[in-house]
């Protein structure tokens, strides 16, 4: 099963994840499940849409988030110069 993200990665929800609840819009949420399949792996090509995670975001427990409803937190970085 590919996955994207691990335990412990920082994650913000993406157009597809804000479906789960706009007032998550702006959060950073943290992944604290391996991957994990939640459908019977049939083909040797499993959609993406199937492996989810569970994750703490806004101190609360979502569990089975698609891996496609989220992308890597990246702070915003400034040039220090």
């Amino acid at each position: 099963m590919p996955h994207k993200f691990s335990p412990g990665d920082l994650v913000v929800l993406n157009d597809y994840g804000i479906f789960i609840g706009e007032h998550y819009k702006n959060s950073v949420g943290v992944i604290i499940s391996p991957a994990y399949s939640i459908v019977p792996q049939i083909e040797n090509e499993m959609s993406a849409f199937y492996i989810v995670y569970d994750i703490l975001l806004d101190a609360e427990l979502i569990k089975m988030i698609p891996q496609e409803f989220m992308e890597f937190y990246k702070e915003n970085e400034k040039d220090i110069k």
